[in-house]
């Protein structure tokens, strides 16, 4: 006796378990039991696109040679304006400075993602950002904060300052 099948075999079931975890997860990762999460659609992204960095070793030496430094305990920011028209980053985090691999790479990414949430407060500036020794066993929190302080700083319209 043959037997054949009432419905057609489905396709592609495997992607959207995964998918469906992956959803789950996520909703259980940001607390958000049981509750529908809705996100209103913003104009304002806080993205960080490849127009949003610094690619150029000469955009990197013109920010070093012309810019204006902020310093803390945990960063060096070298700031100079420029023409166009929203903030750039620039990461140059040494190995001599923050250690292994994945001391730098933790360094780096806690500095991208302060720059992403607070890129709409900056006027059209570059900025590059540089770790200091005392950054590479600082807690991730105590970094933050440094950089949220430095943020404010470059963002405080300048008193009294000449070019």
């Amino acid at each position: 006796m043959v037997f054949a099948r009432a419905w057609p075999p489905r396709a592609g079931v495997r992607c959207c378990l995964a998918a469906a975890r992956r959803a789950a997860s996520d909703f259980v990762r940001n607390g958000v039991r049981g509750k529908f999460l809705t996100t209103p659609k913003s104009t304002n992204r806080l993205t960080f696109e490849p127009r949003q960095r610094l690619h150029q070793p000469a955009e990197f030496r013109a920010v070093r040679q012309r810019g204006r430094r902020v310093i803390d305990a945990f960063f060096c920011l070298t700031v100079l304006a420029n023409q166009k028209g929203l903030a750039r980053l620039g990461l140059a985090i040494s190995t001599r400075t923050s250690g292994t691999a994945v001391a730098r790479n933790r360094i780096k990414r806690i500095a991208r993602e302060s720059f992403r949430l607070n890129q709409h407060r900056l006027p059209p500036i570059d900025v590059t950002v540089t770790a200091r020794e005392a950054a590479r066993a600082a807690a991730a929190k105590d970094l933050r904060v440094s950089l949220e302080n430095l943020w404010n700083k470059i963002a405080a319209p300048m008193r009294g300052a000449g070019p």
